[in-house]
């Protein structure tokens, strides 16, 4: 059984709601995004390109408040 990995990650560019957080995101989706390109959705449900360094950003409040909330669920 495979489980699923969370990694934060953020967008390119600064124009778009959204583009100054790191976001969390399946961890699939941004190894397939990375290799392949294309866009990842974020748990708040944010698109964007993994192509960024997500330790220069604060996390995103709403997929923090999201992990936290799954986390207490288990």
């Amino acid at each position: 059984m495979s489980s699923t990995q969370i990694a934060p990650e953020t967008t390119h560019g600064s124009t778009d709601e959204g583009n100054d957080f790191a976001h969390y995101a399946r961890h699939e989706e941004i190894v397939r995004a990375s290799i392949e390109g294309g866009r990842v959705t974020a748990l708040c449900g944010y698109k964007f390109e993994p192509v960024r360094d997500p330790q220069r950003f604060p996390v995103c409040p709403k997929c923090k408040e999201l992990v936290a909330l799954a986390e207490q669920l288990g």
